[in-house]
């Protein structure tokens, strides 16, 4: 039952950060919304007892990611936020696919009624898994480290140009 309790606070956690991020006006404060967001789906996968799952999550979402964008947003210097000036049917699509996706969760939930799967079926172990990462998807691994390096790289070459042909 604690269980239960300790799960819906970090699931309650995660829906109020992700609607924060996407409410925020403030860069800044968007991305710190989404290290919480972030931080409460580690806390939901650590309920569940997926624990390699919740330590990726941190190390490679809260670790890197969150830091990377709070890194673009510190270099590009987003002060000054345009308003945006949408139409009509445009901001109904931004309404209502949130909305048809939450009334479809919410579906599926009261159908199942919260019952686990019918088998347990036998995962990964940590040193298969590691196996598997470092020998069988050793190049896509590193293709992808490279293209976070390359997107970095990339942010501080715009924002550098930004400045160097600034007139202030």
């Amino acid at each position: 039952m604690i269980t239960l309790a300790i799960f819906v606070f970090f699931g309650v956690l995660a829906a109020a950060g992700a609607v924060l991020v996407v409410v925020q006006k403030n860069a800044m404060h968007s991305v710190l919304y989404l290290a919480l967001t972030v931080l409460a789906t580690a806390g939901v996968f650590f309920t569940l007892q997926a624990e390699y799952l919740g330590a990726v999550q941190i190390l490679v979402y809260g670790g890197g990611i969150v830091v990377l964008y709070i890194f673009v947003i510190i270099i590009v210097n987003l002060k000054e936020v345009l308003p945006e000036k949408r139409k009509l049917f445009p901001r109904l699509v931004l309404i209502a696919l949130p909305a048809l996706l939450g009334a479809e969760i919410i579906l599926v939930v009261v159908r199942t009624r919260f019952a686990p799967p019918a088998g347990h079926e036998r995962g990964l172990d940590l040193a298969s898994l590691a196996e598997m990462l470092l020998k069988t998807y050793l190049v896509p691994f590193e293709i992808a480290s490279v293209l976070l390096l390359a997107v970095l790289v990339g942010a501080i070459i715009i924002a550098r140009r930004k400045s160097l042909h600034d007139p202030d």
